[in-house]
């Protein structure tokens, strides 16, 4: 207790000298936190996307060869096409589910409004899929894909965008291609939902397969990619071997077809995330190395300006291990409180910086485990960098100490 009273008066007399000190370390840990933190949020936005769409969704794209010595992928045409899903669902005990999609991105136009959304060719299965709720009005069923009906489903934020506070139901919105535009009726608007990794329902529109591939897409019966649903959680990966099995026999050609899960593309990107996420944190741990030489500068200087005392303390019976643990002591404490005001900081400035960057859905979560990291770090570069002026201070000899001016 009597160490820490000297610690606290020593650092209360030179307040300047304390808070330069603690400089570097308060930036470095709030670079840290702040990392740490947005680097979290992002991780757990991700998880929330994919848990948007359910983890027992499997997509099925078609493959790529290697064209003009294999700088340039060509999708091969002979997989993944419209009757696959129905082939798929047919045959797959752990499948109940499947949607074929053909998309692309294109302008709607309704009255002297236009909107650039993705346009999805799909069967009234994609609803149970992905989880999809229609607000107003209703879907399109398999009939209007058998008679290649012009109906349109708008995804919230379409809708919104094109109508305003006006009905869209019963309304005519043109869909502009590179071969003109064409008329679609509007018979249903869905609940808002958010985006997933495979789509961004409230920014996309939704018609029968049939139609769009005819008069919009032009991609003669193959699809964009498929979406099966498993029947389970649990029997996703069993559902995953179903289907390499099915569609090697169907395809012959391993290379002709390609099996994503939720899971393994949520692993593919936190593994990326995490990456980036200690880069940037090995970036911002170097000002806490220079914040520790900073710090152990002015402690050989404090040693410097209290020789005379230190020599009096070690007349009047103070032991070198007192002397030692005194600076010691005080090179810890100042880094301590350091890495309470740095966390603050980076949790504030982690927070501002999402808040400012809120239309990107960016988060920011500080964790206990990050925030004891920190601590952790703080004390350790205050005890590593202080070691050694602790230690030219206690080998100090008494006599010379006294002496000194």
């Amino acid at each position: 207790m009597e160490i820490l009273r000297e610690t606290i008066r020593s650092l209360l007399s030179n307040k300047l000298r304390t808070f330069l000190s603690m400089l570097g370390i308060i930036i470095g840990i709030a670079s840290v936190i702040t990392v740490m933190s947005l680097g979290e949020g992002t991780t757990a936005n991700i998880k929330e996307t994919v848990s948007s769409l359910g983890s027992n969704v499997l997509s099925i794209y078609p493959g790529f060869s290697g064209g003009r010595g294999g700088f340039i992928a060509q999708r091969i045409t002979s997989s993944t096409k419209y009757e696959d899903a129905q082939y798929i669902k047919d045959s797959a005990p752990h499948i109940i589910n499947a949607a074929p999609i053909v998309e692309g991105y294109n302008t709607l136009k309704f009255n002297d409004y236009s909107y650039s959304a993705e346009g999805v060719g799909t069967t009234p299965e994609i609803k149970d899929i992905v989880n999809m709720t229609v607000e107003s009005g209703s879907f399109f069923t398999q009939e209007d894909i058998d008679n290649m009906s012009n109906y349109i489903v708008l995804g919230s934020t379409v809708a919104e965008n094109l109508f305003e506070q006006a009905n869209p139901l019963g309304q005519k919105v043109y869909v502009i291609t590179s071969l003109g535009k064409v008329a679609f009726t509007v018979i249903g608007v869905l609940k808002e939902q958010g985006s997933s990794i495979m789509l961004d329902i409230d920014n996309a529109y939704f018609m029968p397969y049939t139609t769009a591939d005819a008069r919009i897409f032009h991609e003669n019966g193959n699809a964009s990619m498929i979406l099966a649903k498993a029947s389970s959680e649990e029997e996703t990966e069993l559902a995953q071997i179903e289907l390499d099995f099915l569609l090697y026999g169907l395809l012959g050609n391993e290379n002709s077809y390609r099996i994503s899960s939720q899971n393994t593309m949520l692993e593919a990107i936190s593994q990326i995330t995490g990456v980036m996420t200690f880069i940037l944190v090995a970036i911002a741990a170097i000002s806490l190395v220079v914040g520790g030489i900073g710090i152990m500068n002015i402690m050989l200087v404090s040693v410097s300006e209290r020789t005379r005392e230190i020599g009096i303390k070690m007349a009047l019976g103070a032991s070198r291990s007192r002397i030692l643990l005194e600076f010691l002591f005080e090179s810890i404490i100042l880094t301590f409180i350091a890495g309470i005001i740095g966390v603050s900081l980076g949790t504030g400035l982690s927070n501002l910086i999402a808040g400012f960057a809120a239309q990107y859905d960016l988060k920011s979560i500080t964790t206990v485990g990050s925030v004891l990291v920190s601590f952790g770090v703080s004390s350790g570069v205050g005890l590593f960098f202080g070691i050694y002026p602790a230690r030219k201070a206690s080998k100090l000899s008494p006599i010379e100490a006294l002496r000194y001016e």
